[in-house]
């Protein structure tokens, strides 16, 4: 089986990704050239043959940070992103290329962001879960099966006069906008607005922003991607000096209301701790809980060490990140997160 590094676009790829039950958008060659241009990280998208046939695919993004080491993550800036192959030989071959890739780039580790975990030796990640939501073709009738709560939220919010927007990039900024507000509040640095932008750009057909606005004001927003039926919620945030009026159980409710008028088959809420206020509110929806397999690859002799910024060792800075002004965190925020894709 032969193992290659993919120079260049090929249609053959996107081709063998359609194919395959477990694709999402972040296994497409493009996705992983618009994060290399998006961030400068350098992608590896290998591609297993046998006889000219491509057999699996596997990508990978090299990340390399001063205050996370060096290591690589298949896929970045994506919930998604473990091999896609028809057989276990060709699963063999891209792990043992995958390996000797991070030899000889000194990583730290490599993260497999799977569905269903790889039958090798690695430590296993399991507090991450996302939750998927079956669609229906007559929104109507999703809308009778959710529960009381959730049609009495988006009421309240629809009695306030809470009304929404979807749209392409023109719609970014002022998505963006509120995101980083929210992510401020959080303490977490926000990606770019480069990488969004560049994201609806490479996938104008896939993606859209929604918005949601009382009065003159928007209130909050979603990003979000659809790739063959399954709509994925990328990032989404309401102002919390609106919770009273309900403003993201309505942004929700017209985001799945838009994919079920499209056709869409399966709605991703996005990924979340399990039993967190997260978790909670979206397994109010009726979501159906898909456990996340992440697994990670360590050069002999090295502890595992989670790079995230919910790490314990990480709190005293988060506390610091939430008393900066707004701007700065705007500004410096891009530079931290694009290596904690």
């Amino acid at each position: 089986m032969l193992v290659k590094i993919l120079g260049t676009a090929d249609s053959s790829c996107e081709t063998f990704v359609c194919q395959m039950p477990d694709h999402k958008l972040g296994h497409l060659p493009a996705w992983s050239d618009m994060v290399a241009r998006a961030t400068g990280h350098r992608p590896f998208y290998l591609v297993a043959q046998a006889e000219n046939d491509i057999q699996g695919i596997l990508p990978l993004m090299l990340i390399h940070s001063r205050l996370f080491g060096k290591r690589m993550i298949s896929q970045a800036f994506h919930t998604y992103g473990g091999p896609l192959v028809r057989n276990d030989e060709a699963l063999d071959a891209l792990y043992d290329r995958t390996v000797q890739l991070a030899t000889e780039h000194n990583c730290e580790s490599v993260e497999f962001r799977n569905t269903r975990p790889l039958p090798y030796d690695l430590h296993l990640r399991t507090d991450k879960i996302t939750m998927h939501l079956p669609l229906k073709i007559d929104p109507d009738e999703l809308w009778r099966g959710f529960k009381g709560e959730i049609r009495n939220r988006v009421r309240k919010a629809e009695k306030a006069g809470v009304v929404t927007i979807c749209g392409g990039v023109e719609l970014l900024n002022d998505f963006y906008r509120i995101w980083t507000v929210r992510m401020h509040q959080l303490g977490t640095p926000p990606y770019s607005r480069k990488l969004m932008r560049m994201i609806v750009e490479t996938f104008p057909d896939n993606s859209c922003i929604f918005l949601v606005s009382l009065g003159k004001s928007t209130i909050g927003g979603g990003f979000t991607t659809c790739f063959n039926g399954f709509a994925d919620m990328q990032w989404v945030a309401t102002l919390p000096e609106y919770n009273k009026i309900a403003p993201n159980a309505f942004l929700y409710w017209s985001i799945i209301k838009h994919y079920c008028l499209v056709g869409a088959s399966c709605f991703d809420f996005g990924r979340c701790t399990v039993d967190s206020p997260t978790y909670e509110f979206k397994r109010r929806w009726g979501a159906e809980q898909v456990r996340l397999n992440y697994q990670y690859w360590l050069p002999q002799g090295r502890e595992f060490s989670l790079p995230t910024l919910n790490n314990p060792k990480y709190n005293r800075k988060v506390k610091i990140w939430k008393k900066l002004p707004l701007w700065a965190t705007r500004l410096i925020g891009p530079y931290l997160s694009r290596n904690l894709p």
